[in-house]
């Protein structure tokens, strides 16, 4: 049966054309959404691509929604980006090649446990989509070990980052319960979604600078507090954009920087205005 294929804004085009990517040719791109999930026309390179392709028309046809990992982050980051739909500040050559290195990061740790899996019989949970329709949250979890109740979510840092965390010696600064409560909210979907219970979340440290790598383990009640957070959030924003206020916008004060913050300007500093 013929179908039209779908056809997208020019922006969109535009979006996935970025220079972080290959080009890929629109007629592909609408045949390629027209093809029912098949994404065999997509193919523009490296096979990892086509996932890449996936997760960008993803993230335009729910734009409206929250990223889960933005979890525990200045809520007027959230109201600008999916309700306002304000532009972002461009990112810079460096913050883009560190975003480049994370996805290598990622995918090498995420093929090597995909690898081991296959041939230990054993299930995973890699690069899953979550979807909380009540809260309007969408997001990809990295990583569940399914025998091992085990959440994981990859991290990359520098050997300043590591060492603190390593030492123990994260304080109410340095501390990023942003983090946490991301893996809380990847946690409550996993376990509203397969209904089994996790014995452990965990971000997963990888030290850019050496290689090394960490485990630190994350409590339990992130999961609560996460959902509590994004629930307050669909609150808030019944009446509109929220103030800015230290602890919810932002939740800490780092976050109003213009190297951190897409909608520095927009915002008009934050709590730099004062």
């Amino acid at each position: 049966m013929n179908r039209k294929s779908k056809s997208y804004p020019e922006k969109f085009y535009k979006d996935i054309m970025d220079e972080s990517y290959k080009p890929i040719n629109k007629i592909w791109v609408d045949e390629g959404l027209y093809k029912t999930g098949c994404y065999s026309k997509i193919l523009y390179g490296e096979k990892n691509n086509v996932d890449t392709f996936k997760r960008l028309v993803n993230m335009y046809d729910f734009k409206d929604w929250f990223h889960a990992s933005g979890t525990g982050t200045c809520v007027r980051k959230h109201y600008y980006a999916n309700v306002a739909k304000m532009p972002r500040n461009p990112k810079s050559k460096d913050t883009l090649r560190l975003f480049r290195l994370g996805d290598i990061v990622h995918t090498d740790i995420q093929a090597a446990v995909s690898e081991c899996a296959k041939k230990e019989g054993t299930e995973v949970f890699i690069e899953t989509e979550i979807r909380l329709p009540e809260l309007n949250v969408r997001g990809f979890l990295d990583l569940v070990v399914v025998e091992d109740s085990a959440l994981y979510d990859i991290k990359t840092c520098n050997s300043r980052k590591f060492k603190t965390i390593k030492n123990n010696k994260l304080n109410n600064f340095n501390e990023p319960t942003n983090y946490y409560m991301q893996l809380g909210t990847y946690g409550h979907w996993y376990e509203k979604h397969t209904g089994n219970p996790l014995e452990k979340l965990a971000l997963l440290y990888y030290n850019k600078d050496t290689s090394e790598m960490l485990e630190f383990l994350v409590p339990r009640n992130y999961m609560d507090r996460a959902i509590r957070y994004w629930k307050q959030v669909k609150k808030e924003f019944e009446g509109g954009i929220p103030n800015v206020r230290i602890g919810f916008a932002p939740v800490k004060k780092w976050e109003c920087n213009e190297l951190y913050c897409d909608f520095y300007d927009v915002c008009g500093g934050g709590l730099d205005a004062d």
